[in-house]
């Protein structure tokens, strides 16, 4: 059986050598040519190493953005933009407020943030790293934190764009939100409107 599909898938991508290649955009919807041929070779040349790296290459080639891919893109810049938002709203005093005697002050809620990004962000651009607290065991005062947040948050948004690993990403996406509503706690305790109201 295994052989039949082989032949038979065989047969169809050789078939498929005269058609013009035509790359789907599934986000559009839309039919775009390229102007060269679907396997950029006769049927009778697929012997050759350098027509298998052809076919491999055109076989591993990946379509525009899926559409979980956008998704966790758009959620992550919206939830980053709020995060972002809040930490320059809050005034530098008050970033050493806490909501009870035993939680994160404020500064220390968004170096959270700012630390975790960068892990999550970092496996989901395919880098093996470990878990590191250091800007939150820094000084967590306004003007140190902000350039850290902007700077973690632009790398993170870039990762989104073009993802190496998902489960990282999605993993961070879920852990950002999850603290984006401390910091919306923390706020209102402070008499502010969070920047997502």
């Amino acid at each position: 059986m295994r052989s039949k599909c082989c032949l038979i898938l065989g047969t169809l991508l050789l078939s498929a050598t005269s058609l013009s290649a035509q790359v789907v955009d599934p986000m559009a919807g839309k039919w775009r040519g390229e102007g060269r041929s679907f396997l950029e070779m006769r049927s009778d040349s697929i012997n050759s190493d350098k027509d298998f790296f052809r076919i491999t290459t055109l076989l591993d080639q990946t379509p525009a953005a899926d559409p979980v891919t956008l998704a966790l893109q758009k959620n992550y810049g919206q939830v980053s933009t709020w995060i972002a938002k809040a930490a320059d709203m809050v005034p530098a005093d008050k970033y050493s407020f806490k909501a009870t005697p035993d939680v994160r002050t404020f500064g220390q809620l968004i170096a959270h943030i700012a630390d975790s990004s960068n892990f999550f962000c970092a496996r989901g651009a395919g880098n093996k790293v470990e878990y590191s607290d250091a800007i939150e065991k820094g000084a967590t005062d306004k003007a140190t934190l902000l350039p850290k947040l902007k700077a973690t948050l632009d790398t993170c948004n870039a990762t989104y764009k073009s993802p190496a690993k998902l489960d990282d990403l999605i993993t961070n996406l879920g852990h950002i939100s999850l603290h984006y509503g401390n910091v919306i706690t923390y706020m209102r305790l402070m008499g502010m409107v969070p920047p997502s109201s």
